[in-house]
């Protein structure tokens, strides 16, 4: 049953009690006519008489009312059991009378004595309670226990369970009242030393006469006796009424509820209380044991794991001083590479500000007498700085995007040829984060080539020679044959028309000859330039279109639209008219005439091949195919591809030639990309 439902049934049972609470306190009101009424009734209604001066457990409260914890202990069981209770208050020794007279029917409240269970029938206790002394403070000091009461005045309503204790002190007087008000009293106006009652009652009154700073209750001075209810000797049915609705009442709670409201917290409650706050004591003892014990193994724990962590810290911190020590060994190291490496090195952040700059480098560009070389004094060179400029057009996340150029710088009244290659760097992500350069003086490298391909030239000129003097004398010897006829048969009309014919045709061919010698022998400087390759290859083609049309020649272009390669415009145009005039002179016999030229870039150059297919070459043929005066043709000059090939190399480029009999050939050409 909840807190609030016993609250409501107890004041439920005051409501109902209330209304059979007697008028007059008095013991004549057994003897009144409504008494007389109401026992004629035929609902049984017993009758129970209490102590009216006993706080707080009978007594007549200021309003009149007959209350404390005995009365409204058996208004409960009257509404437990549904039967009715009237209420008698009179004094203890009144009410015994008028049990033994059968006026009433029990009576609440009694104390246990031997003496009083041979005269009464007791039902099982429901209170249990010691004496205890009430003196006055300033005694206090003086009275202690029962021993110290001797020659003193006690008083008291009637023999108490502490009485014979009390007789076995000397020279005690003793003064009985005949209710504990009138015990009270006698203490109150010094007629008695000590007023002998029950904890609860002293309490009361003091707290009723606002006596509580000069009195002292004085505990644990008596032996504990049990109160209960008394009925009259064989009224077992009122008696086991009683004993039943207490045992009811301790079980369902209702008994300690009411006990609560008038004495708080139950004994049994405050033992359960006491064993709730021992168990949680145990509960939080036990998380503080477990606690400082966890936290003991995981301290070990963590000194063993700080401990290793330190034993692989103090190795990694010495891998790491060994991996430092090496890497400043090979920056060193590597240092010492980049400075005393042959080729210059530069490089740059994003920003184009010069990062780094090796002795090679600053060599190469003057600047070796400076000890801190500035983005300034680099780029004051023109060309270095146009080259510079090319890696704004490298983009993110392209790889093998490389800028080459060869510039001419003049150091120290010297001229010297410089290759420059620009490498952009990258990040992880692919994005662009500056650049390397690199410079290689090709000064020497320059003046060998043009040792050697002067010398080649030499040996090209007496090739050149013998073959000239081949190619001109057979018109030669025709033109001797025609002078030294001329005066035989000058009148002749068929040999002056023959005369007219062949001379200038001989003539025509020695001046052929001649000029090809000329340009193979004394070429011009190429002047290099930016070519956009798609646009220059429609250009070559659109003059030979005619051509191709009048000889039903089928022409392919594919071209990358992107290309852009660096050479000398009109040698390249020389170049591609000879190899698309070879490749016209190949197809003219084959009944399939198909002409391709393709460009694309691969890698840092870009490639631009004539495939046509005609007749095809020879190894033999192909072995010789770039001498001079080494032909195929039967009115070739042998000139031509020789005259190709030096100007593509001049151009830093190189010339190649696939071909199979039969089966067509293709003319490969390599130069720089832009």
């Amino acid at each position: 049953m909840s807190f609030i439902t016993r609250i409501t049934l107890f004041i439920l049972c005051l409501a109902a009690v209330a209304s059979h609470i007697p008028s007059t306190a008095s013991a004549s009101f057994i003897n009144s006519p409504s008494y007389q009424m109401n026992s004629r009734e035929e609902k049984k209604v017993y009758r129970i008489a209490g102590e009216k001066n006993l706080p707080p457990f009978s007594y007549i409260d200021k309003n009149g009312k007959f209350t404390g914890f005995s009365v409204e202990l058996f208004r409960s069981i009257s509404e437990e059991e549904g039967i009715e209770f009237q209420f008698y208050p009179m004094n203890f020794y009144e009410a015994e009378q008028a049990l033994k007279a059968g006026k009433v029917d029990a009576v609440m409240g009694m104390k246990y004595s031997a003496e009083q269970s041979e005269r009464f029938q007791f039902s099982e206790s429901y209170f249990t309670m010691a004496d205890v002394l009430v003196v006055p403070k300033e005694a206090t000091e003086d009275i202690k226990n029962l021993t110290d009461l001797r020659e003193k005045t006690i008083v008291m309503q009637e023999e108490p369970a502490s009485f014979d204790l009390l007789l076995n002190v000397r020279r005690v007087e003793f003064q009985l009242a005949l209710n504990p008000r009138d015990a009270f009293n006698f203490l109150l106006i010094k007629r008695a030393d000590a007023f002998l009652t029950n904890k609860w009652t002293a309490e009361f009154y003091l707290k009723q006469s606002g006596e509580q700073a000069n009195y002292q209750i004085l505990e644990h001075i008596g032996v504990p006796s049990d109160f209960a209810a008394v009925v009259r000797p064989g009224e077992t049915k009122l008696l086991s009424l009683i004993n039943d609705s207490l045992v009811k009442m301790q079980t369902n709670g209702d008994y300690q509820l009411l006990y609560s409201q008038w004495f708080g917290l139950y004994p049994d409650g405050r033992l359960k209380e006491m064993r709730n706050w021992i168990i949680v004591l145990i509960i939080l003892i036990s998380c503080a044991v477990a606690v400082l014990i966890f936290t003991y193994l995981w301290n070990k724990r963590l000194q063993k794991e700080v401990a290793k962590r330190t034993t692989a810290l103090a190795e990694a911190n010495d891998q790491l001083e060994i991996q430092q020590r090496a890497i400043s060994e090979a920056h060193a190291f590597k240092t010492q590479i980049i400075h005393h490496m042959y080729y210059g090195i530069l490089t740059f952040d994003d920003s184009l500000k010069l990062t780094s700059i090796n002795e090679r480098a600053k060599t190469m560009l003057g600047l070796k007498d400076r000890k801190q070389v500035e983005t300034e004094d680099v780029i004051r060179q023109p060309h270095i700085a146009e080259i510079v400029r090319h890696y704004e057009d490298f983009e993110d996340n392209r790889d093998k995007q490389i800028f080459s150029e060869e510039v001419e710088l003049e150091l120290n009244r010297e001229r010297r040829f410089i290759l420059c290659r620009l490498i952009p760097l990258y990040e992880e992500n692919g994005k662009k984060n500056g650049c390397l350069l690199t410079l290689a003086d090709r000064s020497e490298a320059k003046m060998l080539e043009e040792k050697l391909a002067n010398q080649e030239k030499m040996r090209a000129l007496g090739q050149l020679v013998a073959g000239v003097a081949h190619e001109i004398r057979n018109p030669l010897t025709s033109m001797k044959t025609f002078v030294d006829l001329l005066p035989k048969k000058y009148e002749d009309p068929a040999f002056r028309q023959e005369l007219v014919k062949y001379v200038p045709e001989a003539l025509k061919r020695m001046n052929t000859i001649v000029e090809s010698l000329l340009d193979y022998a004394r070429p011009k400087h190429p002047q290099k330039q930016r070519i956009q390759v798609a646009a220059f290859i429609n250009s070559v083609a659109a003059i030979i279109e005619p051509t191709l049309k009048k000889n039903h020649i089928h022409l392919e272009l594919d071209i990358d639209e992107k290309l852009d390669i660096i050479c000398d415009p009109d040698q390249l145009k020389q170049v591609m008219l000879n190899l698309l005039l070879n490749a016209l002179d190949a197809m003219e016999e084959e009944p399939r005439k198909h002409l391709t030229i393709k460009a694309e870039p691969q890698g840092e150059a870009g490639v631009i091949q004539v495939m046509d297919s005609g007749i095809g070459m020879d190894k033999e043929s192909v072995s010789h195919i770039f001498e001079p005066f080494y032909t195929t043709k039967p009115h070739g000059v042998g000139l031509g591809l020789a005259l190709c090939y030096q100007w593509v190399k001049e151009n830093n480029g190189d010339m190649r030639v696939k071909t199979e009999k039969e089966k067509g050939t293709t003319f490969t050409v390599t130069l720089p990309v832009a």
